[in-house]
């Protein structure tokens, strides 16, 4: 009788052991838990009809959205909490709609793939959108259609297709067969339209730009001081202020840098870069406008003489010039997402050539490891 008790008088003990054990194994892994972060149960459900899935998490504060040569995604906090794959070459496109409900990204073959910020879904439109997309107000997104058809699709409408939104045509040129145009960015009711109106110099350039908002006919911001096309630009948010960056080339391995910004009544200011002798080279491969204040911009310089490399630096333009950010940072791009916290692209080896690196969170002296290849990111404000 008492024989027959025994293993169930053992079990108890037993359960107490491997809860014991198991404590001991996770206490001994060492792994510290990004900040924010919380445990989570891995049961089963009780039922088959219990659900499986529950409703996203709301953001704890600001979220950042990322392009990847991979992905796109979010992050909140330390966390990636939606993302979706693709090939995603790096350029100067935006990658949220102005409502931020999207991320979105050209792919390498020009089609157009998103995601929505607080559902996580994910679509590829089979919509060619050529070489660059911007922002067209809410969540629309506009591209360029040679000769002279400015698109637009709301990505809001799950039903929508491409659809005009406006003709576009520029001047002509006397004596000259211009250029095809591009589009270079657009964004608050604006897009600016770059043209080469002169026979191009081996480099490209240089271009002509011109700003067209409204129904009202392009206006002409003038050709730039450069002699290579202009790649990176960005509009304020209410697309009344551009600021583009120059590259003056001099041969295949030298040139170098500037940035200009062109305000609604035509006045321009252009800040130039020093090099530190007539063998350095510099180049402005990201250009940013964040929520308030001047553009900021990273800045790489190289040796013309030999190939080296400095990692980028990051710079804030001001009334009296350029200035580095503080605290300073040798990044790619960089972003203050909350109080205490910025994100930095950061160059992932020393010798720095592309514009991609890896994204990691910045939290007083600690930093945490996002995702890799990253050619740039964007904080998407929590709703009012």
């Amino acid at each position: 009788m008492n024989l027959a008790h025994k293993p169930l008088q053992a079990r108890p003990l037993l359960i107490v052991l491997m809860t014991m054990l198991a404590a001991a194994l996770a206490a001994c892994t060492g792994v510290e838990p990004p900040p924010g972060s919380t445990t989570s149960s891995t049961a089963l459900p009780s039922s088959p009809f219990d659900p499986t899935t529950t409703a996203p998490p709301a953001p704890s504060g600001p979220r950042l959205a990322y392009r990847s040569a991979d992905e796109i995604g979010v992050v909140d906090g330390t966390t990636v909490v939606a993302s979706v794959a693709g090939t995603f070459p790096p350029s100067n496109d935006l990658i949220t709609t102005e409502d931020y409900r999207f991320v979105f990204a050209r792919t390498a073959d020009n089609t157009l793939t998103t995601l929505d910020v607080s559902t996580g879904e994910s679509n590829t439109l089979p919509v060619d959108v050529g070489s660059a997309v911007g922002t067209g107000g809410g969540s629309t997104v506009v591209w360029w259609e040679q000769p002279n058809r400015l698109m637009q699709l709301d990505l809001a409408d799950p039903d929508a297709q491409p659809a005009l939104a406006q003709i576009v045509d520029l001047p002509p040129v006397a004596g000259i067969r211009p250029g095809e145009p591009r589009l270079i960015v657009a964004r608050g009711g604006t897009a600016v339209i770059a043209r080469v109106e002169q026979p191009p110099s081996p480099f490209g350039g240089p271009d002509t730009l011109y700003a067209v908002r409204g129904s009202v006919p392009p206006a002409s911001l003038g050709q730039v001081d450069a002699n290579s096309p202009v790649t990176v630009a960005r509009l304020s948010a209410d697309g009344a202020r551009l600021a583009y960056a120059l590259y003056r080339a001099t041969d295949g391995a030298c040139g170098t840098a500037a940035v200009a910004i062109t305000d609604a009544d035509g006045s321009q200011q252009t800040y130039d870069v020093a090099g530190t002798d007539a063998e350095s080279g510099s180049r402005v491969p990201k250009l940013w406008w964040p929520s308030e204040g001047l553009p900021e911009l990273s800045l790489m310089t190289w040796r013309c003489d030999r190939p080296e490399t400095y990692p980028p630096l990051v710079w804030q333009l001001a009334d009296t010039g350029m200035t580095q950010v503080q605290p300073p940072a040798s990044a790619i791009q960089i972003a203050d997402v909350a109080p205490g916290q910025r994100a930095l692209v950061l160059p992932e080896d020393g010798q720095y050539t592309d514009p991609v690196g890896a994204l990691v969170l910045e939290e007083s002296d600690r930093r945490f490891a996002v995702a890799s290849q990253v050619d740039a990111i964007a904080v998407i404000p929590l709703a009012p």
